[in-house]
């Protein structure tokens, strides 16, 4: 049966054939239908998280399995939740990544096969983070995934009231605290401590969730009929080790373990059931050779210094695939990112000299014979469109993208100055492409960086790619286009 194309206005047409919506395409159903939802709380079939100690850094795991029925819900959730360290009192989430920053590869499995698959997670999902607003970030997302980097403007509360001593001079975080100590530092609210002081404080660490359709992005347009499925639908996350996953004060005793709390690790699974007759069952019977396409991310990495980075020429391979945009982020060296407000995963961007001009950097990316720009692109802000082009409207500033302008407040974050610790450290590069498949010499990363701002140690590059999965049968193929 051939696929069911939507229409103009994005809502589903009827199969003339049976009068059945295509139920796994998200979007509006040109019918009323009765819609039940039933919802499991499933525990870990494995798991395993070592704490870390000394040279003995091992990475956590844990695997989920599903039950075969009912569609799944692309808004099922991940409930995770750490124990603090008893080496320090106070230590939170990453504000850029939230809880899912921990997550360092993520895989859903249908029997053998791989059906999506995303390596070094966090580092995907902080760009992805920086396409929600401040005021989402602030309101809603602080609280339920750890994530907050809206900013505010600071304004003094000492000066001359007929003068401009008491304009805002800079702007920094905002969560909704006030900032302390005559504009000197903020805090994180007192809900995302987690606090190792007695055994009251450790049973309240918060506890945080990751929506389904962030670990596997197709799902925010798909959702899987895994009551058509004859295998094992399992779902895989490896974490990082558990001494990169926490932002630990200044003063405060870096190197302690967070582990996963094991009673708090659950998988909310929501199964939708449409309909209050046999139509599912005649949707099965009608699509028993079953395709839909979806978009995959391919991750390249490649260990670079900063000698290397003023001419990389790097292959992300990708040779004979639709590949619709690249992705490039460059990562600090070493270290567990306790100290660091945005984590272990930071998007290192240029230095900056003394009188406020940035390094200078070219970027191109070569495939089929021909390079994307016709000359490289050598301005920042041109850098920045193309992230919007590809991305989205990312809701960074100009500094903590790029380093230009001086106006993040050197107030601090839980103790750690926001100036060098934010201000370009958001520095992402997203090229959507336009030239087609790729072809067998693969893609080509061409980069200039004269001088990059930190010790320079990893280059990231995610290229997404079109992929073909096909149910016949009750069994899952998945192939490239």
């Amino acid at each position: 049966m051939e696929s069911t194309p939507d229409d103009p206005k994005g809502k589903q047409v009827v199969n003339a054939q049976g009068g059945i919506p295509d139920f796994i395409r998200l979007g509006q159903m040109p019918v009323n239908y009765e819609m039940n939802v039933e919802s499991d709380l499933l525990e870990p079939v494995v798991f395993n998280d070592p704490p870390s100690v000394g040279t003995n850094v091992v990475d956590g795991f844990v695997r989920f399995t599903l039950q075969n029925k009912g569609f799944l819900h692309s808004e099922s959730k991940l409930f995770l939740s750490l124990i603090p360290s008893s080496t320090t009192a106070r230590a939170v989430i990453n504000p850029c990544g939230g809880i899912a920053s921990i997550i360092k590869k993520c895989v859903l499995k249908v029997g053998n096969q791989v059906l999506n698959e995303i390596s070094e997670f966090s580092a995907l999902n902080q760009v992805k983070s920086s396409l929600i607003s401040g005021e989402v970030q602030k309101e809603r997302e602080q609280f339920l995934t750890g994530r907050c980097m809206d900013n505010e403007f600071i304004y003094k509360e000492t000066g001359v009231a007929s003068t401009n001593s008491r304009l805002a001079g800079a702007y920094g975080l905002s969560n909704g605290r006030e900032y302390t100590g005559g504009e000197t530092g903020l805090l994180a609210r007192p809900c995302s401590v987690m606090d190792s002081a007695d055994a009251d404080t450790i049973a309240q660490s918060p506890s945080y969730q990751v929506s389904l359709s962030e670990l596997f992005p197709f799902l925010k347009t798909h959702q899987l009929p895994l009551y058509m499925f004859d295998e094992a639908i399992n779902i895989e996350l490896t974490f990082h080790p558990a001494t990169h996953r926490v932002l630990i004060p200044a003063g405060g005793t870096l190197g302690g373990s967070y582990n996963i709390d094991r009673n708090e690790i659950k998988f909310c699974a929501d199964y939708l059931y449409f309909g209050g007759g046999d139509e599912m069952v005649r949707y099965a019977q009608q699509n028993q050779d079953l395709s839909f396409s979806f978009h995959d991310y391919r991750l390249a990495t490649s260990s670079v210094n900063q000698a290397q980075a003023r001419n990389i020429v790097r292959n992300l391979g990708m040779a004979n695939r639709l590949v619709s945009r690249v992705i490039t982020i460059f990562n600090g060296a070493g270290g567990t990112g306790q100290a660091n407000i945005l984590g272990k995963n930071q998007g290192l961007g240029l230095v900056k000299s003394g009188t406020g001009v940035i390094s200078p950097i070219e970027y191109n990316i070569r495939y089929n014979d021909r390079f994307e720009f016709s000359s490289n692109v050598q301005n920042t802000a041109r850098l920045f469109s193309l992230l919007t082009d590809s991305e989205g409207v990312p809701f960074i500033t100009k500094e903590q993208y790029s380093g230009e302008g001086a106006i993040i407040t050197n107030a601090t974050y839980e103790g750690r100055a926001q100036d060098t610790g934010i201000a370009r450290h958001m520095f992402y590069n997203s090229t959507r492409l336009t030239g087609g498949r790729v072809g067998t010499r693969g893609l080509e990363l061409h980069l200039k960086a004269t001088d990059m701002d930190g010790t320079l140690s990893t280059m990231f590059n995610f290229s997404e790619y079109l992929r073909v999965a096909r149910l016949r049968g009750g069994f899952l193929d998945v192939f490239n286009v």
